[in-house]
């Protein structure tokens, strides 16, 4: 569900050759995961509050910090931010987490719904803390998420009015989570690709595109490029959700979880198989492109980001 990203993946991509556009923000990104990941340990799911006596925090920790999450989500927040003149990464911190608890709230929820016993290479929460404990985790993920959003001592340099934009983005992007969530169990109203595609919009997209969006609302971006960027994050989330169809087949060694999870849902490639899946995502990819040439002002880091991690994608499809 929801886009699943593998760290040894997401290190070949962003450790690659420093040739990018924006050298400086390559070089940034293990300082930004790094800072991301002790703001989340520190201030947002400290470990002195969950060993006091609250499991549910102990069980977030577990989801949230396992070392091999890729953060990539935490990432286009920064590149975004960056693209629209943010140059103190703590400014993008509290944001950048909120959107990553989201995301590790969306993989339990996947986890229980596929029944899958393994995610990041090691047990599912369901599985370590039972499913009871993982629902009321999620729960507590979303929630802590609207509390970095909402509440000033997280972000002091956001005015209410950004607050409110995120906050409220943030919800329509859960939303439409759910809806595309809610398709992709029931297997309902998936009768052809654009079905496919639409479901692949909601349940990957959204929260992509809520990464970017907010993103731009850090930087004071303009409404219209606030509209692109989640048009952005819709297209390219169909692009990477049909490389994670294709990650299905592979062993669980190579992906930190399961194989074969798919074999049960409509998926594109079994509507129009491979060559046919190709070609949908050179037309989305192309849509990507397009919609990046219309953002104003400078977006290299956004670009060699979205890029990189095409390129490796690719590779994917063609084996």
């Amino acid at each position: 569900m929801y886009l699943i990203f593998i760290t040894p993946l997401i290190a070949v991509i962003f450790k690659s050759s420093i040739i990018a556009h924006d050298v400086m923000f390559l070089q940034d990104i293990d300082k930004i995961t790094n800072g991301v990941r002790d703001y989340i340990d520190n201030k947002v799911l400290p470990y002195e509050i969950a060993h006091k006596a609250s499991t549910e925090v102990i069980a977030a920790r577990y989801v949230v910090l396992n070392e091999n999450a890729g953060l990539l989500r935490p990432l286009l927040v920064a590149a975004v931010a960056r693209d629209f003149g943010v140059s103190k990464l703590e400014d993008v911190f509290a944001v950048a987490s909120a959107v990553e608890l989201v995301h590790a709230a969306s993989l339990i929820s996947d986890d229980i719904a596929d029944n899958s016993h393994e995610r990041r290479g090691r047990p599912s929460c369901h599985v370590t803390f039972g499913k009871r404990m993982a629902n009321l985790t999620e729960h507590y993920l979303v929630n802590r998420a609207y509390e970095l959003l909402l509440k000033d001592r997280f972000s002091p340099n956001l005015s209410d009015e950004q607050r409110v934009k995120i906050t409220g983005l943030a919800a329509e992007s859960g939303i439409e989570m759910v809806r595309g969530q809610a398709k992709d169990i029931m297997q309902t109203g998936l009768r052809e690709p654009k079905d496919v595609i639409r479901m692949y919009e909601q349940k990957s997209g959204a929260l992509i595109g809520l990464a970017l969006a907010s993103g731009g609302i850090i930087g004071s971006a303009s409404e219209s490029d606030v509209v692109y960027l989640r048009q952005l994050g819709r297209c390219i989330g169909v692009s990477y959700q049909i490389g994670d169809d294709a990650f299905d087949k592979r062993a669980p060694s190579e992906t930190g979880k399961p194989s074969n999870q798919d074999l049960k849902k409509q998926t594109l490639v079994k509507m129009v198989g491979l060559e046919g899946v190709i070609k949908i995502k050179e037309e989305k990819d192309a849509l990507v492109d397009e919609i990046m040439s219309k953002i104003h002002g400078d977006t290299s880091s956004l670009k060699e980001l979205v890029m990189q991690f095409r390129r490796e994608r690719d590779k994917y499809l063609a084996v």
